[in-house]
C-alpha cells in the first residue's frame, strides 16, 4: 500500500489494546531487574553523597542532551550546547544568531529538561500538562516551530526511512490518541507493577504512541529520567540513559518495534534494565572522572591565583565551562576587583582559553577545556 508515496506495506502497526500487557515473563526479568536497581541505588548513593552535586549533575545532564539529540539525527557538541547558554546567560540579544540549528536543538532540549524538572520539584504532577509543557519548550524556535509545539498530531504520523520511501512503524491513529494518553497517564501514577518496569512499559508505550507530529523520541527519553525520580528509584530527577541507547540504537529500535509486531514486552523490557544497569555504571565513572578532575584543579587553582577565592572560581567554572566574562564578574560570589584579576591569571596560566576577546561593550568568552574535554561524547 502507498500512502504519500511511501510503501507502507511492511510497516508494523500501533498495538491497539494490548497496553498495558496482561502478563510478563517474570523469570527473564528478574536478574536484570535486580542489577538495575542495585546499580541505580549505588548512583543515587553516589550523587547524595557528594557535596555541591548538581556541580557533577548538571554536566551528565548536557551529555544527555547532546546524546539524545543525535539519536534524531541532531549532531551537536557539548561545547556548542555550553556556548548557547553562555549567551543566553549572559542576555544577548539574539543567543542563537551564531548558532547552527542542530546546536539549538539540542540547547532547547536541554533546558526544557531543566524546567520539566523543576517543575515537578514545584509540586506539578507528572501528567499530560506537564508532557505537553516539555514539548512546547522543546520546539518553540527553528525547524520545530511550525511542528505544532505542546498540541498532539491530528493527522497520521510514521516512522520511516525517507530515503528508501519505506515505512518501518504506524502509530497510533490521532482519533485514538486521547483515550490512550489517558491510560499510559494513569499506568504511570498506579500501574501496580515494580517501578522499574513501569518505567519501561511507559517508555516503549509513549514511543509507540508518538503522540506529537516531532520531537517524540526526546521527550520519551525524557519521561524515563522523569518517571525514576517521581516512583523513587532515585532521590532527585538526575538519571540520564541516552548513551546507552545511542550506543545501542539498532537493538533499541528493534526491541521497540517488536513489541507491536510480536507482543514481545519481556524482550524490550530486558533489553530497558540492561541499559539502565550499563548506564548506571558510565554515569558513575563519569561523575567519578568529574569529581577527580575538580579535586586536581583545586590545588591548582590555589597554586595559580594565590587567593583567598580560588574556590568559588574554580566552582563558577565547572558550573559554567563556557561564560561570558562579564557573568564571572557578576556572579561568581567574588569582589569584582578580585575576579577580573583571577579571571585573567587564568588566562594566562592557561586554564580558560579565549574564544572571543573583549570588544566594545561586548565581554571576552572564555572555555574551561579541562572539564569540557572529559564531557565529549
Amino acid at each position: 500500500m502507498i500512502v504519500n508515496q511511501y510503501d507502507v506495506s511492511q510497516a508494523v502497526r500501533y498495538h491497539m489494546g494490548a497496553f498495558p500487557p496482561a502478563s510478563l515473563d517474570y523469570a527473564a526479568l528478574l536478574g536484570p531487574l535486580e542489577e538495575a536497581a542495585a546499580s541505580l541505588a549505588r548512583y543515587d548513593a553516589k550523587m547524595a553523597s557528594m557535596v555541591n552535586s548538581e556541580l557533577f549533575l548538571a554536566p551528565l545532564r548536557r551529555q544527555d542532551a547532546v546524546s539524545s539529540s543525535r539519536m534524531e539525527g541532531t549532531i551537536s557538541t557539548i561545547e556548542e550546547l555550553y556556548r548557547i547558554e553562555a549567551e543566553e546567560d549572559a542576555a544577548a540579544p539574539d543567543p542563537y544568531r551564531e548558532a547552527r540549528s542542530d546546536d539549538i536543538e539540542t540547547f532547547l532540549y536541554s533546558r526544557a529538561l531543566r524546567n520539566a524538572q523543576q517543575a515537578l520539584a514545584d509540586g506539578m504532577p507528572l501528567g499530560e500538562h506537564l508532557i505537553r509543557t516539555a514539548h512546547q519548550q522543546l520546539l518553540p524556535i527553528g525547524r520545530g516551530a511550525a511542528k505544532r509545539p505542546g498540541s498532539y498530531k491530528i493527522e497520521q504520523n510514521y516512522i520511516g526511512d525517507d530515503r528508501r520511501g519505506t515505512i518501518h512503524y504506524v502509530p497510533i491513529a490521532p482519533e485514538h490518541l486521547g483515550p490512550a494518553m489517558d491510560a499510559l497517564v494513569r499506568f504511570i501514577r498506579d500501574g501496580g507493577m515494580r517501578p522499574l518496569i513501569r518505567t519501561a512499559l511507559v517508555h516503549v508505550e509513549f514511543e509507540a504512541l508518538h503522540p506529537f507530529q516531532d520531537g517524540n523520541g526526546r521527550i520519551g527519553r525524557m519521561l524515563i529520567t522523569l518517571m525514576l525520580w517521581k516512583l523513587g528509584i532515585i532521590g532527585q530527577p538526575n538519571f540520564f540513559v541516552s548513551g546507552y541507547f545511542e550506543a545501542h540504537k539498532g537493538e533499541y529500535i528493534e526491541r521497540m518495534r517488536a513489541v507491536s509486531a510480536d507482543g514481545d514486552w519481556s524482550g524490550w523490557t530486558v533489553f530497558f534494565l540492561q541499559a539502565m544497569h550499563a548506564q548506571a555504571s558510565v554515569n558513575i565513572q563519569t561523575a567519578d572522572r568529574i569529581f577527580a578532575l575538580h579535586g586536581e584543579m583545586r590545588e591548582r587553582f590555589r597554586e595559580a591565583l594565590n587567593s583567598q577565592f580560588h574556590d568559588q572560581a574554580l566552582d563558577f567554572v565547572f558550573a559554567s565551562p563556557i561564560f561570558r566574562n562579564d557573568r564571572f564578574v557578576d556572579r561568581s560570589g567574588i569582589p569584582a576587583s578580585s575576579a577580573r584579576l583571577l579571571s585573567r591569571r587564568l588566562v594566562e596560566a592557561g586554564f580558560l582559553r579565549t574564544i572571543e576577546p573583549s570588544a566594545g561593550r561586548r565581554a571576552a568568552l572564555y572555555a574551561f577545556d579541562p572539564l569540557l574535554d572529559l564531557l565529549k561524547v
